[in-house]
């Protein structure tokens, strides 16, 4: 992430719904077995870049406030 989407990340406090987080769940676990595929093939490195900003979104979703 660059400084200015490090610094607008800080800034704005993402909200998700129960229901939204539980989605997010089964990305995380997707993700999971997506990268023990990948890197049992070695070709994890070649979509490395991309991966690691669908789990750095995934991650974050952890601090995201709850909404109903």
């Amino acid at each position: 992430m660059n400084k200015l989407g490090s610094y607008i990340s800080r800034q704005i406090m993402s909200k998700i719904s129960k229901e939204g987080y539980e989605q997010i769940q089964i990305i995380k676990n997707a993700l999971d077995s997506m990268f023990d595929k990948l890197e049992s093939n070695g070709k994890f490195n070649d979509v490395k870049d991309e991966f690691e900003a669908i789990a750095g979104i995934v991650e974050n979703s952890g601090t995201w406030e709850e909404v109903q």
